[in-house]
C-alpha cells in the first residue's frame, strides 16, 4: 500500500513538473502543486457534467501540447485511449524528452504549429488547448488557429480552453477571456464555464498561508486569472 501511495506521490510530482514547465531537476512551486490539483479535480467536474467519460473511445487533440503529459492524464484518470490521443506543437524538444521517458506510448504527436494541421475535417470529440490561444499575439493567426480547432471537432464535439484572461508580467501573451473566445467560436455553444487558479505570482507569495487557505482563496475567483470554458459545436455548425 505505502509503495502504491509513493509511485502516485512520485507521478504527481512530474507530471506538475512537466505541465509547468519547469525543469527536470527543479522542484515544484507548492502554490503551483496545490493549483494544479485544484485544476485537474476541476476537469474531473467538467467531463462529469458534460458525461464524456470514459473518454474511451473518443478522439482528443490537444493542441500546442508541449509534450504528451496532458493526454497522458486523459487516459490515466479519464478512460481515454492512447491510441486515440494525438498532440501538438511547433516545438519538438519538450515532446522529444517526455518521449524518451515514455517509449511505449501510442500517443501521436504532429511537429506542426496548430494553425498548419491538415488531418480530416471533423476528425475529433475533444479538442484541448492550455494556453496556447494567449501565446499568439498576432490576432489573424490567432483567429486562423481558431478556425482550424473548429474545423477539426465534429458536431456535439467538445472544445475545451483552459487559458488565462489577464497576465500583466508577461507582454509576449494577450489574454483569452470571455468575449474573446466568442469572437474566435462565434458558433459555440457554452456548456461549462468556471473562473479558477489562483494568479500565479499571488498564489506562490501567499504559500505561507497553506494549501486550504489558497484553495480558499481561489473559491471567490476574484484573485484568479485563468478561466476553463467548454463549447460544444452544433451540428448545423
Amino acid at each position: 500500500m505505502k509503495t502504491g501511495v509513493a509511485r502516485s506521490a512520485r507521478w504527481q510530482s512530474h507530471r506538475v513538473r512537466a505541465l509547468f514547465g519547469a525543469c527536470r531537476n527543479a522542484k515544484p512551486h507548492l502554490a503551483d502543486e496545490v493549483m494544479f490539483d485544484s485544476r485537474l479535480r476541476h476537469y474531473d467536474d467538467l467531463f462529469s457534467a458534460l458525461a464524456l467519460t470514459p473518454l474511451d473511445e473518443r478522439r482528443l487533440l490537444d493542441a500546442g501540447c508541449a509534450n504528451g503529459k496532458w493526454l497522458e492524464i486523459c487516459c490515466r484518470r479519464w478512460g481515454a485511449r492512447q491510441i486515440h490521443c494525438f498532440g501538438n506543437d511547433k516545438r519538438g524538444q519538450p515532446w522529444r524528452d517526455w518521449r524518451q521517458a515514455n517509449q511505449g506510448t501510442e500517443i501521436t504527436f504532429i511537429f506542426k504549429p496548430t494553425h498548419e494541421l491538415d488531418f480530416t475535417p471533423q476528425s475529433f470529440d475533444v479538442v484541448h488547448q492550455s494556453m496556447m490561444l494567449s501565446s499568439i499575439v498576432d490576432p489573424e493567426t490567432r483567429t486562423r488557429t481558431a478556425e482550424v480547432l473548429w474545423s477539426l471537432l465534429r458536431p456535439n464535439g467538445i472544445l475545451i480552453s483552459y487559458d488565462f484572461w489577464l497576465n500583466p508580467f508577461n507582454p509576449n501573451t494577450v489574454g483569452i477571456y470571455g468575449a474573446e473566445l466568442q469572437r474566435l467560436f462565434p458558433y459555440g455553444r457554452k456548456v461549462y464555464a468556471r473562473s479558477l487558479t489562483l494568479a500565479p505570482p499571488l498564489g506562490r507569495k501567499l504559500t505561507i498561508l497553506r494549501k486550504p487557505v489558497l484553495l480558499a482563496l481561489e473559491k471567490l475567483r476574484f484573485m484568479n486569472s485563468h478561466l476553463l470554458v467548454a463549447l460544444e459545436r452544433p451540428q448545423e455548425h
